[in-house]
């Protein structure tokens, strides 16, 4: 007895069932095909899961790009290298291969404001999560803020989370303030549990040996530095603003 024919609606709806959006959005495109280009059984379906797969993956990184919260998408490719002649290109493109996320290392920008410190962040971040890491992008005062406000309702061993998941955390800003005890404290505990576990990116306008003014306690300044600078590769940024040349 001749099996009687299911319906299109009804299969779409089957593989809804089953969360196989990539295979509903394609098959109907598939089916057009299959019977134009005679194709068999096996072509067929190999197509509608390659759908599926290529669904699947651009979903994923979609929501690694979503979480990651990067203020704006500018690649290397974006970077003006011949402006600031201070950074070598091919070290940048070296942190572009994302070993060093992979070695648990960390990387410093120092520079003046509007000298491409987070234009570069920014583009290395990219980089990581085109290879699927993930990314988490924050000023380090927001941090800071979200953090010593969770204390106030007893989120904070939840929110800290927040900040030692990512495979890469950039902090963006160290410098334009300086921290109190308590805040250089809430630094400290992300530098601390993320050493040697989890990247992180620092950018900052000032050296490294002004950091006594931001951090104010010389112990915690230390400690921090010490952890930081372990496995951390500086790159120091000497030339002019970007934008005081666009206004110019």
């Amino acid at each position: 007895m001749r099996q009687s024919i299911i319906p299109l609606t009804e299969i779409q709806k089957k593989l809804r069932e089953f969360k196989l959006s990539g295979m509903v959005n394609a098959l109907e495109i598939r089916l057009t095909q299959a019977t134009d280009e005679n194709l068999g059984y096996t072509e067929f379906l190999s197509m509608l899961l390659e759908d599926e797969v290529v669904r699947r993956a651009d979903n994923k990184r979609g929501r690694l790009y979503k979480k990651a919260k990067l203020p704006f998408e500018k690649g290397i490719e974006d970077f003006d290298f011949t402006f600031q002649p201070s950074i070598k290109k091919q070290e940048i493109l070296e942190f572009a291969t994302c070993r060093f996320i992979e070695k648990k290392e960390n990387l410093l920008f120092i520079g003046q404001p509007g000298t491409g410190k987070t234009h570069l962040s920014v583009a290395l971040a990219l980089e990581a999560l085109g290879r699927g890491k993930t990314v988490l992008f924050t000023t380090v005062w927001e941090m800071i803020n979200i953090l010593q406000q969770s204390r106030a309702d007893y989120s904070y061993q939840r929110r800290i989370q927040i900040y030692l998941k990512p495979d890469l955390l950039i902090l963006d800003e160290l410098g334009y303030r300086s921290m109190a005890e308590s805040t250089v404290e809430d630094f400290f505990e992300i530098v601390s549990r993320r050493y040697e576990k989890g990247s992180i990116i620092i950018t900052s306008n000032r050296s490294i040996h002004e950091w006594n003014k931001v951090f104010i306690d010389k112990t915690l300044t230390s400690a921090v530095v010490d952890r930081l600078l372990h496995h951390c590769s500086a790159i120091e940024i000497k030339g002019e603003s970007y934008r005081v040349r666009k206004r110019q």
